[in-house]
């Protein structure tokens, strides 16, 4: 008697642990991926695949949606639930007038300016995509402050760094040009720096260095541009504590550094899908 009581308690067990195990996995593949969203951009679209196979390494099912012409749209539609980004693009977009700049005030007034709805992952503080500003040793000056005092009677031009996520021309603190050009990329901005077509160069982010041997890369220690570190903006309640969590590892671990060089390696053949792979293995996420 005894032991057939046993063996009916450890029936009962393994049918409800295997009932539950069946549910579980049911629901597992009844979930809708996670779409995460990416515009045209080699940094949108990387880091897309980055923080969509992070999720997936927690079970999650995902999805990346590339090319989106208004990913910002689509996350505030529902058509996207997470989107890389830049939080100084956010507070631009958001609350152009916020005086924040250093990396702590931009994270505390994106977190005030968030639309309902929406969330943000901690940002990758040892990611700094602020604009980089050239000019030649004879301005006379080697940081963004010394400049301000003399933007009115210089002439700025920008450029886009290939692979780097568009953005506007930034506002510089206590500095407005006399005028501004657009060049269709950095070589022609540092070709018109040294032929005094224009005085400053301005690019969307690093690498800024590269043949510039004879400029000058301004030093912004006190922010006179808004900080721009990455994060993961998506929509509230959709993750539980080991999503989010992944998605604070990713922010924990990436760098400027890291993300130039992925960017060099998609531009170059490699697949943004395992670009991503290959980093988040080497950094155990």
């Amino acid at each position: 008697m005894g032991s057939r009581a046993v063996r009916r308690t450890v029936t009962a067990i393994l049918v409800t642990t295997w009932s539950f195990a069946l549910v579980s996995c049911a629901a597992d593949e009844s979930r809708t991926p996670v779409a995460v969203g990416a515009d045209a951009s080699t940094e949108s679209v990387l880091l897309a695949e980055i923080y969509a196979q992070a999720l997936a390494r927690t079970g999650t099912p995902t999805t990346v949606v590339r090319d989106s012409p208004a990913p910002l749209a689509d996350l505030d539609a529902g058509r996207i639930a997470v989107l890389p980004a830049r939080n100084g693009a956010l507070l631009d977009r958001w609350n152009p007038d916020a005086p924040a700049r250093t990396p702590e005030a931009v994270g505390g007034a994106v977190n005030a300016a968030l639309p309902q709805g929406l969330s943000v992952s901690d940002p990758a503080d040892g990611t700094d995509l602020r604009p980089r500003l050239l000019v030649t040793p004879e301005l006379g000056v080697t940081t963004v402050a010394a400049l301000a005092p003399r933007c009115a009677e210089l002439t700025a031009g920008y450029a886009a760094v290939p692979g780097l996520a568009a953005t506007a021309p930034p506002q510089l603190a206590d500095c407005a040009f006399a005028a501004s050009k657009p060049y269709p990329d950095p070589a022609a901005l540092r070709k018109a720096l040294r032929d005094g077509e224009i005085q400053v160069g301005v690019v969307n982010g690093p690498p800024a260095d590269a043949d510039s041997a004879d400029l000058v890369v301004l030093d912004d220690p006190k922010y006179a541009l808004r900080a721009q570190n990455l994060l993961a903006v998506y929509r509230s309640g959709i993750f539980d504590r080991a999503e989010s969590k992944k998605l604070n590892y990713v922010a924990g671990e990436l760098t400027t550094e890291d993300l130039v060089d992925l960017v060099h390696q998609v531009d170059t053949g490699t697949t943004p899908a395992t670009a991503a792979r290959t980093w988040l293995d080497a950094h155990g996420l």
